[in-house]
Formats: C-alpha cells, sequence, structure tokens
C-alpha cells in the first residue's frame, strides 16, 4: 500500500488544483526554494492523515485557506491510496480520503461518500498509521528538537511509542470509577442508616392500622360485592346490545356485498351503455354514409339509363340520318359533276368570246388611229403655209411617237414579266390551297381527333371512379374522426380516473415524462410500473395494496436516463417522479414457504422479462394467503411480507394493516383502461394517417388524370382551333388566289391595251413618213375621203359587235362565275360536311358506345344493389343495438332502484346502529365507571368472590353503612404505615445488595488497574528492547567504524540520583526495582571512530553527530513499529556529507518495503531516489509537477551557488 495520487485545491499557498499523480511506491524526493511551498505540500499531507489540524477554530481554519488574490471559500486536500495489498479493509484496489475544510465546516469523505473524522482515523490506523508512533510524518525542526530533547523526553518519547498512553488513559478511566464507586458506597450507607430508623417509627403504628385495615377490608367486600352486581347486570346489557349489532351487521355485510355486486353491475351497465352509444354512433354514420352511397349510385344509375336511351334515340336517328346522308351524297356528286361539265363547256367560249373582245378591241382602235390621222392630217392644212412647216412638224410628232412607242414596248415587257411572276405566285397559292384541304377534310386529321376523343373519355371515365374512391375515403375519414373524438373523450376520461389516484405532481410528472421521451426519443424509458404488469382481477387487490405508489414508479434502464428525465422535469417545472434504474437493482432470488394455502404474489403477475428485477424488487417478498391469520404466521416464519385477496396485509415487522377496500377506485383497473383506451386511441390514429395517406394519394391520382385531360382538351382545342385557323387561311388563300386572278386578267388586259397603242403608234408613224414623202395640199385626196368615210363606217359596226360580245362575255361569264361558286362555296363543302358527318356516325356506332353504356348501368345496378343491401344491414343492426341500449338502459334503471333501496337499507341500519352504539357507550361509560371504582379498591381480600350468588341488596347497603360508620374513628391513622413499611424493608434489602456489588466492583477494578500496570510495564520494556537493537543496528550501518547504544535511566532511592546502566544488565530484572515507575529518562552512548573506545553521551558530541544519533533513533523507532509509507521534511538538512550519503543509502535501502516522500536541499538523497518533484512558487500560488533527475540536481547546484 502507498500514496499513489494527490491532489491539493486553496490549502495555503496552493490555490489551483494541484495533481501530483504516479508517485513511487518507494523513494520519491520533493525539492523546492525556500517559500515555495515544500513544507506546505507536507502539511497538506499531515491535514488529512494526523491529529495535527483538530479543534480549530474560524482563525485557524482561515489560516489554512488560500488568502492570495481572488476569492477562495474553501479548500481540501485528497490522497488516493494503491489498495491492492488490501491493507485498508474496504475491498477496493484504491481508497480515496479527502478532507475539506471552510470558514464554517470540516469535512470527510471517503471514496467521495461523505464519511466522520473518526471513521476515518479508524481506517488508518487499521492500514498501520499508528496514532503512539508520529515518527513516519517527520517534518522540519522535529529532528533538531530530537537532537536537543532531553533523557526524560525520549523516555516519554519511548513510551508513546509503546503506546502507554493508552494503559494511562485506562487507568485513569478506572481511577475515575473507583472514586465514583466509593462515592456511591458512602452514599448508599446513608440511605441505610435512614431507613433503619424510619422503620423503627413504622412498628408502633402497625396494630393500629391493623384494626382500620379489617374494616376498610370489610366496606371493600361490600362494595365490590354491589360494584360487581351492577357490573354484571351493565354486562349483559352490552353483551345483548353487541349480539343485537352483531346480527345487523352480518346483515349489513350481506347488503353491502349486495350493494357493490349492485355498484358493479352499474360500472358495467354504464360500460356496456357507453359501448353501445359509441356503436350506435358508428352506425349512424355507417348508415348516414351507405344512404349517400345508394344516393349517389342512383343518381349515376339514373345519369347512366339517360345517356343510354339517348345514344340508342341518337343511333336510331344516325342510321336515318346515315341513309339520308348516302343518298344526298350521291345526289350532290351528281350535282358537282354536272356543274363541273356546265363550266367545262361554257369555259371555252367565254375564252372564244373574250379573244373576240379582243379582236374588236384592236380593230376599232387601229380604225380609230386611221381615223384621226386622217381627221388630223385634214386640220393640218390649216395649220401650215408650206411643205418645210409641215415636214418640221411632222418630224416632231414622228419624234414623239417614237418616244412613246419605246415606253410602251417597256411596259409591255415589265408587265409581261409581273404576268409571269403572278402566275407562279398562283401556282403557288393553288398547291397551298390543296395542301389545307388535305389538312382539313383528311383522313390523318379527323384520326387524330378521333383518338383524342377516345382517351378524353377513357380518362373521364377513370377520374369519375377515382373520384368515387376518394369520396367513399372521405367518407371513412369522417367515420374515423368520429370514432376518434369518441376514442379521445373516453381516454381524457380514463386519465382523469387515473389522476385521481394519485397526486397532482406526480399526474403531471408521469405526462411529462412521455412528452419528453417522445421529444428526446430516449429508448431507455419503460414506463410506469403498473403499465407494465398484467394481474388477474382475483389478485388486483392485492398487487394494489402491496405495491401502493409504487405502480406509479417510472423503470429506466440506468442512471444516466433518470438524470436526463430528472433534469428535464426540473427544467420544464413538471412535477416529480420516482424512477427505478434496472441497472442500479440488485434482487436475490426468495424463498417461499412450500405451503397449500399461500402462493407467491410474483407468480400471479406478468410482465417482461427485461423489467424482471423492478418487479421483485416490489412484490418479490410477498405471499398471498387464504386468511390473515396464517399470513401473520408465514410472514413472522420466513420474514416475507402476506396479503389476503381481499387486501388485508401482515408485513414482516409484525404491523397487521386491514378494512374496507373501495374497489371502485382501483389503480390498476383505472391504469388498465387508460392503457386500452390508449392503445385504441393509437391504433385509430394510425388508421386515420392511414386513410388521410390513401386520400392524398387519390388526389395525387386524380391531379393527375386531371392534369392529362386538361392535356388532351389543350390538344383537342389545339387541333380543332388549328383546323379552323386552316379553313381561315384556306378562306385567304382562295381570297388571295381570287386576287391573284384577278391581277392577272388586269395585267392581260394592260398587256393587250399597250400592244394595241404600240401598233397605233406604228400606224401614226407609218402614215406621217407617208406624208412626210408626199407633197404638201391643202386638202384629203379623194382616196383619203373615201378611206375616212369607210373607217366611220366600220367603226359603229366595230362598236356595235364589241358592246354585242361584251354583253355576251358578261352573261356567260357571270353564269361560269355563279357556277364556280355554286361549285367551291356550295357543293363541295357540302359533300365534306356530309362524308364527315357519316363517317362519325360510323365511329360512334362502331366504338360499342350503347355496349359500354349497358355494362356501366349494369354495373350501376349491381353496386346500388349491393349497397341497399349494407344500407338494409346498417339499419338492422342499429335497431338491434338500439333494443340492447334500450335493454341495458331497462336494467341500469332496475339496478338503481334496487341500488337505492338497498342504500335506504344501510341508511336505516346506521340509524339503528348509532342508537345501538349511543345506548352502548352510556352503558360502557358506566361499566368504566364501576371497573375504576372497582380498580380503586385495590387488592381484595379471597372472601370478596367466595360470596353466594345470592345475597340481599339491602342488608348490604345496611352493612356497608356500619362499615363506614366504624372508620369514621380512623380517621387520624396512617393508612399508608404498613405500605411504606414494606416498601423501606425492599429497599433496605435492595441498598444492602447494592453495596455488595460496589464492593465486588472494586475489587475488579483494583484488579484490572494492577493488569494494566503489569501490561503497561511490559510494553515499554518490550519497545525499548526492540528500539535499542534496531538503533544499535541502524547506527551501525550508518557509522560503519562506530557503536551506539540507548541507556535506560533508573531512580536511585538511596541517593535520590540519577544512575545509569544500559539495558542489558537493567532491563529483565524480577524485582520491584525494575517498575517502569523508576525509569527517569533514555541516553544515548555512542562512538563514531572505534568500536571499543569509550562510547560518548549524546551531549558530548557535534551538531552534525547529534543529528545523526537522532535519525538513526527514528529509524529505529520506525523498524520496530513499521508504517505503510513515511514523510522526512529535510532530515539531512544538519549532516555531514557522508553521514547524509549514509541516511539516503538507508532510506533508499528501507523505500523497497516501504513508501518514502523526502524534502532536500543536499544532492545525496538525489542520487538514489526513483521520483523527482519540483515546488514552483509564482504570484503567491505553488505548484508541484514532476523533473526528471538532472532537472533536480541543476535545481539542487543553483540552491548551493545562491547561498555561497
Amino acid at each position: 500500500m502507498h500514496i499513489k495520487r494527490i491532489v491539493i485545491q486553496g490549502f495555503k499557498t496552493y490555490k489551483n488544483t494541484t495533481t501530483i499523480d504516479d508517485l513511487s511506491p518507494a523513494h520519491n524526493v520533493v525539492v523546492g526554494r525556500n517559500g515555495s511551498g515544500k513544507s506546505n505540500f507536507f502539511a497538506a499531507i499531515r491535514f488529512v492523515l494526523s491529529d495535527q489540524y483538530t479543534r480549530m477554530t474560524k482563525e485557524e481554519r482561515q489560516g489554512l485557506i488560500h488568502e492570495g488574490s481572488g476569492t477562495v471559500l474553501s479548500a481540501f486536500v485528497e490522497i488516493v491510496f494503491e489498495n491492492s495489498d488490501g491493507r485498508f479493509p474496504t475491498g477496493k484496489d484504491e481508497v480515496v480520503i479527502r478532507r475539506t475544510i471552510g470558514l464554517k465546516k470540516d469535512d470527510y469523505s471517503l471514496d467521495y461518500k461523505s464519511s466522520t473524522r473518526t471513521d476515518v482515523m479508524q481506517l488508518l490506523e487499521s492500514a498501520g498509521f499508528s496514532k503512539s508512533n508520529p515518527y513516519y510524518i517527520v517534518p522540519q525542526g522535529r529532528i533538531t528538537a530530537l537532537t536537543n530533547a532531553k533523557d526524560q523526553e525520549r523516555l516519554n518519547l519511548l513510551k508513546e511509542v509503546a503506546g502507554a498512553k493508552v494503559f494511562e488513559n485506562k487507568l485513569k478511566e478506572s481511577q475515575k470509577e473507583m472514586t465514583r464507586t466509593k462515592v456511591q458506597r458512602d452514599k448508599v450507607d446513608e440511605m441505610l442508616e435512614f431507613i433503619q430508623e424510619r422503620l423503627a417509627d413504622l412498628d408502633s403504628e402497625k396494630d393500629e392500622l391493623k384494626k382500620f385495615q379489617d374494616l376498610e377490608r370489610d366496606k371493600k367486600i361490600y362494595e365490590f360485592i354491589l360494584y360487581d352486581h351492577d357490573l354484571e347486570d351493565i354486562t349483559t346489557s352490552i353483551d345483548e346490545i353487541d349480539s343485537e349489532y352483531q346480527n345487523a351487521v352480518e346483515n349489513s355485510h350481506k347488503f353491502v356485498e349486495n350493494l357493490e355486486k349492485r355498484e358493479a353491475l352499474v360500472l358495467e351497465l354504464n360500460k356496456f351503455i357507453d359501448s353501445a352509444k359509441h356503436k350506435q354512433k358508428l352506425l349512424s354514420i355507417d348508415y348516414d354514409q351507405q344512404n349517400s352511397i345508394v344516393n349517389d349510385i342512383t343518381k349515376k344509375l339514373y345519369r347512366k339509363t339517360a345517356e343510354l336511351s339517348e345514344a340508342k334515340e341518337l343511333f336510331a336517328s344516325e342510321q336515318k340520318t346515315i341513309k339520308t346522308a348516302t343518298k344526298a351524297i350521291d345526289q350532290i356528286r351528281s350535282k358537282i359533276q354536272d356543274t363541273k361539265n356546265s363550266i367545262a363547256s361554257k369555259k371555252p367560249e367565254v375564252e372564244q368570246l373574250k379573244s373576240l373582245e379582243k379582236q374588236l378591241r384592236l380593230e376599232i382602235s387601229q380604225a380609230k388611229t386611221k381615223q384621226n390621222l386622217l381627221y388630223s392630217k385634214q386640220g393640218r392644212y390649216s395649220m401650215f403655209n408650206n411643205k418645210s412647216d409641215r415636214n418640221s412638224w411632222i418630224e416632231s410628232q414622228m419624234n414623239q411617237l417614237k418616244t412613246d412607242k419605246s415606253m410602251k414596248e417597256s411596259l409591255i415587257a415589265t408587265t409581261e414579266s409581273e404576268l409571269s411572276n403572278l402566275k407562279q405566285e398562283l401556282s403557288t397559292v393553288v398547291d397551298q390551297i390543296h395542301d389545307i384541304q388535305d389538312s382539313i377534310n383528311g383522313p390523318t386529321a379527323q384520326a387524330e381527333i378521333l383518338e383524342i376523343e377516345e382517351k378524353i373519355a377513357s380518362l373521364r371515365d377513370q377520374y369519375s371512379r377515382e373520384n368515387d374512391q376518394r369520396k367513399a375515403l372521405w367518407r371513412e375519414e369522417n367515420r374515423c374522426k368520429t370514432i376518434l373524438d369518441s376514442l379521445r373523450e373516453d381516454l381524457n376520461k380514463a386519465e382523469r380516473q387515473v389522476g385521481q389516484t394519485m397526486d397532482r405532481q406526480l399526474a403531471n410528472g408521469l405526462q411529462a415524462i412521455k412528452r419528453i421521451t417522445a421529444r428526446l426519443g430516449l429508448t431507455g424509458v419503460y414506463g410506469a410500473l403498473g403499465e407494465l404488469i398484467q394481474v388477474n382481477q382475483k389478485y388486483r387487490t392485492a398487487v394494489e395494496v402491496i405495491a401502493g405508489n409504487s405502480l406509479f414508479h417510472v423503470i429506466v434502464d440506468n442512471d444516466d436516463t433518470a438524470t436526463t428525465l430528472m433534469n428535464e422535469l426540473i427544467r420544464e417545472k413538471a412535477g416529480r417522479v420516482t424512477f427505478i434504474p434496472l441497472n442500479r437493482l440488485q434482487v436475490k432470488d426468495q424463498v417461499y414457504p412450500d405451503s397449500n394455502d399461500c402462493v407467491p404474489l410474483i407468480k400471479k403477475i406478468g410482465f417482461n422479462p427485461e423489467i424482471e428485477a423492478a418487479v421483485k424488487q416490489t412484490f418479490g417478498k410477498t405471499i398471498v394467503t387464504i386468511d390473515l391469520e396464517r399470513g401473520y404466521e408465514l410472514s413472522r416464519e420466513f420474514k416475507l411480507n402476506a396479503i389476503t385477496l381481499d387486501g388485508d396485509k401482515a408485513d414482516r415487522k409484525g404491523v397487521l394493516t386491514g378494512g374496507y377496500y373501495d374497489f371502485r377506485k382501483s389503480r390498476m383497473e383505472a391504469m388498465k383502461t387508460r392503457q386500452e383506451k390508449s392503445n385504441e386511441f393509437s391504433s385509430q390514429e394510425v388508421e386515420l394517417l392511414r386513410i388521410k395517406s390513401s386520400i392524398d394519394k387519390k388526389g395525387q391520382e386524380i391531379l393527375r388524370i386531371s392534369n392529362e385531360l386538361t392535356a388532351l382538351h389543350s390538344s383537342y382545342d389545339e387541333l380543332v382551333s388549328s383546323k379552323n385557323s386552316f379553313k381561315s387561311t384556306l378562306s385567304n388563300k382562295l381570297n388571295e388566289k381570287f386576287k391573284l386572278e384577278e391581277s392577272l386578267k388586269l395585267l392581260e388586259q394592260q398587256i393587250t391595251q399597250n400592244r394595241a397603242l404600240v401598233v397605233t403608234l406604228e400606224t401614226k408613224l407609218d402614215d406621217f413618213e407617208r406624208e412626210l414623202a408626199s407633197d404638201f395640199e391643202e386638202d384629203l385626196s379623194v382616196e383619203e375621203k373615201n378611206e375616212l368615210e369607210l373607217l366611220n363606217k366600220t367603226l359603229s359596226q366595230l362598236d356595235t359587235k364589241l358592246n354585242s360580245t361584251i354583253d355576251d362575255i358578261l352573261v356567260r361569264d357571270s353564269e361560269l362565275t355563279k357556277l364556280t361558286l355554286e361549285l367551291g362555296e356550295n357543293l363541295e363543302p357540302r359533300l365534306q360536311e356530309l362524308l364527315k358527318r357519316q363517317q362519325q356516325k360510323d365511329s360512334v356506332t362502331n366504338g360499342g358506345l350503347i355496349n359500354k353504356l349497358e355494362q356501366e348501368v349494369a354495373m350501376y345496378h349491381e353496386e346500388l344493389a349491393n349497397a341497399e343491401s349494407s344500407l338494409i344491414e346498417v339499419r338492422t343492426k342499429s335497431e338491434g343495438n338500439n333494443a340492447e341500449l334500450k335493454k341495458f338502459h331497462e336494467e341500469l334503471t332496475a339496478a338503481d332502484a334496487q341500488q337505492r333501496k338497498l342504500i335506504k337499507t344501510l341508511e336505516n341500519f346506521q340509524r339503528n346502529s348509532e342508537k345501538y352504539m349511543s345506548k352502548r357507550q352510556i352503558l360502557t361509560k358506566r361499566r368504566e365507571d364501576i371497573q375504576a371504582k372497582i380498580r380503586q379498591l385495590g387488592t381484595l381480600p379471597d372472601a370478596a368472590f367466595n360470596q353466594d350468588d345470592e345475597f340481599d341488596v339491602d342488608e348490604l347497603l345496611r352493612k356497608l353503612a356500619v362499615v363506614t360508620k366504624g372508620l369514621e374513628k380512623f380517621s387520624h391513622v396512617n393508612r399508608k404505615a404498613l405500605e411504606q413499611y414494606m416498601n423501606f424493608t425492599k429497599q433496605r434489602d435492595s441498598l444492602v445488595e447494592r453495596r455488595k456489588e460496589l464492593d465486588k466492583s472494586e475489587k475488579s477494578i483494583m484488579d484490572l488497574m494492577d493488569h494494566l500496570s503489569e501490561r503497561k510495564n511490559d510494553a515499554i520494556e518490550k519497545t525499548f528492547n526492540k528500539v535499542s537493537v534496531s538503533f544499535s543496528e541502524v547506527f551501525e550501518k550508518l557509522v560503519p567504524k562506530g557503536v551506539g547504544h540507548l541507556i535506560m535511566q533508573r531512580h536511585n532511592k538511596d541517593t535520590a540520583s540519577s544512575q545509569y546502566d544500559d539495558y542489558e544488565n537493567d532491563i529483565g530484572h524480577e524485582d520491584d526495582e525494575s517498575s517502569i515507575d523508576n525509569y527517569s529518562g533514555v541516553s544515548i552512548q555512542v562512538s563514531f571512530n572505534s568500536k571499543n573506545d569509550e562510547q560518548q553521551r549524546i551531549e558530548q558530541l557535534s551538531g552534525g553527530q547529534k543529528s545523526l544519533c537522532a535519525i538513526a533513533l527514528i529509524l529505529a523507532i520506525q523498524k520496530s513499529d513499521p508504517a505503510p509509507f513515511y514523510l522526512f521534511d529535510e532530515v539531512d538538512a544538519n549532516l555531514d556529507t557522508q553521514y547524509r550519503t549514509a541516511v539516503a543509502d538507508m532510506i533508499h535501502e528501507l523505500s523497497a518495503n516501504a513508501q518514502f516522500i523526502c524534502t532536500t536541499f543536499r544532492p545525496e538523497m538525489l542520487q538514489v531516489a526513483n521520483k523527482f518533484y519540483g515546488v514552483m512558487f509564482n504570484n503567491k500560488i505553488s505548484s508541484v509537477s514532476e523533473i526528471t533527475q538532472s532537472e533536480a540536481m541543476g535545481f539542487i547546484e543553483g540552491q548551493q551557488q545562491q547561498r555561497q
């Protein structure tokens, strides 16, 4: 065993926590400057282990606490011992002793548990820390004090080591006891003398007292007989009342049993009624939902039936329409063909007439040109005077005509180019018109529209089915919510019932535990004990009585879980709860009686194996017995608790508990009901969540279908819109075609006109050239005149012919346009529309719409039949449940009536019982008064009990009066004379016996004192022998060339001086002169240079030699009375170099069997130590840390240089 670790905080200069860890079990050296705190380090150890710091004042405690900067209100020192050898009888490998001191406290703790100083000191003594040997701790100055000690002081030290103080203390106690015995014996003698005097006085009063006692005896006899007679009468009356009351109680027990049965029946009926009402509410919900389903299916059935009728009518109508449409198509096709034939026949005629028109217009233009030229020529003769003027004008006109001709020819070329472009554009537009017509009326477009329509119809059916399913889920959700609300009310009611069986703080705490467990996700919380066990109804009362509030104790897996929950309860201020950590329970298996009239209660309890320890802790020491009497016997015999099925209990200490137990307030029943309702509520919540999840999924599916329908409707609208757009585009293209054709016609007319103009210009040029070549004449020639006349007639004819041709063109062109419009705007669109309608009708018919509608109608008929059947079934159940509910109400009414009747009967019994008890109380009071009077009579003679049963009361009264009158003469007598005489006699005998005991006690004390003196002498002599031998051995090791002895000094009676003898010649004498009281001191004689030279007394030695002798004496004491470890504070300070080395080697040798912790300023001890520690001092605060040997040597050398 050795010191393993030291922790210091707030002690003297050690303000901060200082830990000296892993101390060597052998030799440890501590170095440090003067004033750094080395001595405080040793003081800290002494503070814990020795008696140095005891019964301190407030100022002394303050002096031990650090006084530097900052406030330190307390200090502690903790020492950890390595205890693998079991020297401390704790059964642990480590022992921790801590002492904490404050201004108002001084506490010890052992292994971190509070302990007393006495317990700690006893534990230290058991490990070898002897109070009688304080030299295992050697502080500074102890060596010097021992060096300068006188012989008597060394003798006292030897006595202390030998334990003489213990014997002396016992001798002092024995002396005190002897004194007390003598005092008590003197008092006894005084009392005996007084009693003898008093007995003499009382002896003279006995005769007169004898006569008085005879009369007093007769009076007591007469009074007793009268009292006894009254007492018998009253007792008889009380017995009769008790008998009547007992009969009434037995009858009342039957009534109470019947009442309890009725109450149980009422509770059961109320449960049945609540269950029936709850069931009726559910059936009502089911009926409403089923009725809603029937109505929904009926509406759908009516709607589908109407759709089927419409479809059939439409089918028949469409069949007729198809036939009519086919005929109309044939007729329109015939008309289209006729119209096309008419257009084909009329178009060449119109072209021929237009060509004729062009020709006529050209001829008219040429004729007019010729005519105009002739008229111009005719008019020009008056304009010019000669040919030259004429020719000049003609040439100028010719130049102008040539310019106009060139412009017209250029214009014709441009117009022809535009005409070519317009023709290409017209061809493109015609192609586009054909493509658009294909897009509008082609089979691909119709197929896409029909496909989208079919998808839309399919999705609408799917949407309807999913929506119906969602409605069904909504109905189920409403039903589930209703059930959940009902269960919530039941659960709250059950919670209130459980809460009524406990205080509010506990109820709040249990609710908070569930909330905290769920919030923190704790897995080690099992729940309240009452919720975790299952008990048959037969044993429920017994379980509740045994468990009590333990039913509400919360079982957890370990301390950490309990601590977490408690901290949360404190933080939330949420009540108080008792926890049962399973890791703390150590339950032993119980031995039960082997009997048929008892059974262990735990065998009637069901529980999970993981909480077995908690159940055994609560119920393991309880048995169930058939009755309380047998239970009491078994509980006393087997040290078990016994309980009956009615809840009457006999515990191990013999206490009996029982009485009426109200089963209606059963905690187990309330907790069971709450657990059931909680489980139902939880399962219903899960079901509601499942339904809501299904509703959400259905909603998502419906939304998906709706989105798809929207997308299809959008696509359908896009197709229809695209078709309409194509129609609009077609109309625009047809208008564009018409405009292009009109533009072509206009350009062709312009080209024709311009060509005619070119021809006219050429004609004019030819005429001007001819005129230019002719002679200048004043009038036209005959030929010219004839030609002019002919031209006038020809123009008139051509105009008439042209007008007729134009009229024919207008008529023919109007007919052609009418036919074209009839073909393009009427006949062909009608044909396309009829074809489309025919295709749609075929599509509807071929799609099986009627078959589909018929299947749906049949399906709805089947669903309606099933729904109506379910509705009838629900109605039947509801009617049956109503009948059952009515029956329960009737039974409840009857039970209530019977219960009221029983209560009235019990009330009558209570009133009668009160009368009985009142009368019995009066009689009992009279009986108690008579019994008190009988007791006041005191001890009665035998004659009082030997009287005949028959006596005359009047005669007794007369005799009693005579005796009472006779007693009046003895009013002065001392009635207690005899009693006092007897009492004093007893006291005298007792005191005589007491004096004998005191004499015997005095002799025992004298024997003990002699024995203690003898043991004291033996102990001192044996200790001196050991220490003397050890001193010689140690001194010889320290000074190999020298020798040393301890000398016991003895008083010389003859000379009244001291005589010196060595222990060989003195110790061991058997005569009285060898008594320890004759010893006056212990001296030391040593020789440092020779074993044979004359030895010197210690007073004759130098200072270093004296210190060495003192150290040798200390080590010798330790060898004779070894300690587990030693603390030496600078013991080598005053030694010479060679002796410091010897002491260091000696300590190192001894450290093989004991731990040494030393401080030093010398290097010799550092050479042999195992571990080194340095004490530093900074800002008035000390600290200790482990250092190396070289660092310690460097520190010592630095200190020595500073001293030099």
